[in-house]
């Protein structure tokens, strides 16, 4: 049986030229990613070129990578950072807003194998409703915060936030999602926490 690693070591084995590391981490985090890049760019073959053109990056300047214990986040803020340069060097989008609508889209599967129940389905049909009136930055960071699981230091980082202003657009988020959904936010985070995969 094939030893599984942590991290921590699965990126110190990168960071000597381990090439197995890095078809580990590419094999583990690959999906993750893409589904990442496709709500921030909605174009397959481009998401698919700024992770190609990550794990290159990767493998050339592994010896000089800082460690980390948590690739993931590693790899969400290297592909959010791609993806933002993708777009001004395509010049696809005259100026990217990370402010607007546009930038980062999450939608839901309503037929996912959690709602069973109709009503539990008719909140799903809500809050993929109420998504759609938050603003791109609202969407990523309940996608970090609710999907991905990240604490506030790695999201912050990852949008370029303090961590007081990630608290903050993570509230805000919330209490919007709130309002527009006339519920509770104990039963909000039941919501968000049944749909996470």
């Amino acid at each position: 049986m094939e030893k599984e690693y942590n991290d921590y070591d699965l990126w110190q084995r990168l960071l000597k030229g381990d090439r197995l590391a890095l078809d580990e981490i590419y094999n583990k985090n690959f999906s993750p990613l893409y589904h990442y890049g496709m709500r921030m760019l909605y174009d397959e073959e481009a998401v698919r070129d700024c992770l190609h053109n990550l794990f290159v990056k990767l493998w050339e300047n592994h010896k000089t990578l800082k460690p980390t214990d948590n690739i993931r986040y590693y790899l969400l803020s290297a592909l959010r950072n791609n993806i933002i340069n993708y777009r001004v060097k395509e010049n696809k989008y005259q100026k990217v807003d990370l402010e607007s609508n546009e930038v980062f889209d999450l939608k839901f599967n309503v037929e996912s194998e959690y709602i069973k129940k109709e009503e539990q389905h008719e909140k799903m049909n809500q809050l993929s409703e109420a998504m759609n009136k938050l603003t791109g930055r609202q969407k990523e960071i309940i996608y970090l915060r609710y999907f991905e699981e990240m604490d506030y230091d790695e999201i912050a980082e990852i949008m370029n936030l303090s961590k007081k202003g990630a608290y903050k657009l993570s509230a805000r988020a919330l209490e919007a999602l709130r309002e527009l959904l006339k519920i509770d936010k104990a039963m909000l985070l039941a919501i968000l926490l049944a749909v996470k995969r």
